[in-house]
């Protein structure tokens, strides 16, 4: 059985799996071996705790086992998702293992044990060097309330992992591969307006990010309530001028891909054209990705450089039960084609260690 940095962050014989052409690789940036790292990351609703009684048999009660079953089966990096309580993070941390995972993220509303967008990071192959929330909301806006058209208020979870491979069958020597810059959120499901705006915000970040931890690949993660097709939100977030690629959109597309990513507990039978609130699902357009609403999305650093491998939409369930979310995780796995050339550093004086506790481990501008 191989060992969870052989699964994860391993190091095989052959070249990278994959050679595609894209604009997420700067074409002066080659791998500087005939190896390469490869390492996962999945995008995953997990449908909150406080519909568990509505739900019935699809209530969290009936799939955490299967959830944490899922992720201990993949051993991902990390698992970025929306809908998690600390509760609930702390089951699935529990079954996990707190020597092998551990979660970051912070209450929407400032409630202990309100919902949130959360990270379950992979302990052995991650260090956490920053973190912190960000409201999606004007200037000025109490923290933890809505914001524009929102029924809910909404945050940007924002973490930097410094991130680690092991050569198989040294799994006690680990070498540095670089720094990610992970943002994670779930936009409203009922204000328009909101997730425009929040989407905007997310590109301002997003471009300050490129200034202040320029050798961090940045990746974003989140249920947008949104179609990809046609939409401003999408837009917003894949210009040229905001950098981001699309990783489903940079490797061949599955012949079975699953159209959809919210499935609302029907699994492949769900065929409706509204999603929740003011989501419209239906599109004309004929891309096998054109109803996903769940994204990740990529944008290379100076020093660290990835390319999406691999994208999958999971359709997996309890054994004789239900879907493990009422949406799809997705799944991307990216491969390594530069890693760091400056270990254990820091670039800006934002990235310095700090006594001043903040959201995070240590107090950074994200």
């Amino acid at each position: 059985v191989p060992s969870i940095f052989q699964v994860l962050l391993h190091w095989p014989e052959t070249e990278a799996r994959v050679c595609l052409t894209s604009d997420l690789v700067n074409s002066d940036v080659m791998p500087t071996s005939s190896s390469t790292a490869e390492f996962e990351v999945v995008c995953f609703n997990l449908r909150t705790e406080f519909k568990n009684s509505d739900d019935g048999p699809n209530g969290w009660t009936h799939r955490r086992e299967a959830c944490a079953s899922f992720i201990a089966a993949r051993q991902p990096l990390l698992v970025c998702v929306q809908e998690a309580t600390a509760s609930m993070l702390n089951f699935l941390v529990s079954r996990l293992g707190e020597e092998d995972y551990g979660w970051l993220g912070t209450s929407r509303s400032l409630k202990s044990g309100d919902e949130m967008a959360a990270f379950l990071y992979n302990k052995r192959c991650v260090d956490v060097v920053a973190h912190q929330s960000m409201w999606l909301a004007p200037d000025g806006t109490p923290r933890g309330v809505p914001a524009w058209d929102a029924m809910y208020p909404r945050t940007l979870e924002t973490a930097v992992f410094r991130l680690y491979a092991s050569n198989a069958g040294e799994a006690h020597k680990r070498s540095e591969l670089g720094l990610v810059r992970v943002l994670n959120t779930h936009f409203d499901h009922v204000g328009v307006n909101a997730r425009r705006c929040a989407a905007e915000l997310i590109a301002k970040t997003i471009a300050q990010g490129t200034l202040e931890w320029p050798q961090c690949v940045q990746i974003v993660t989140g249920d947008f309530n949104n179609v990809k097709h046609n939409n401003e939100v999408y837009q917003i977030l894949t210009s040229p001028k905001t950098g981001l690629l699309d990783a489903a959109r940079q490797v061949p597309p599955a012949t079975d891909m699953v159209p959809f990513t919210i499935h609302k507990f029907q699994g492949l039978g769900f065929a409706a054209s509204q999603g929740d609130g003011t989501v419209e699902l239906s599109t004309s357009a004929t891309d096998k990705d054109a109803q996903h609403i769940d994204w990740v999305l990529v944008r290379n650093g100076v020093d660290m450089q990835v390319m999406p491998i691999g994208y999958q939409v999971i359709t997996d369930r309890a054994p004789n039960g239900p879907y493990l979310s009422d949406h799809f995780p997705v799944s991307v796995m990216l491969a390594v084609l530069q890693s760091t050339s400056a270990k254990e550093t820091v670039w800006h004086e934002s990235q310095a260690k700090s006594e001043t506790p903040s959201d995070g481990p240590q107090r950074s501008r994200l």
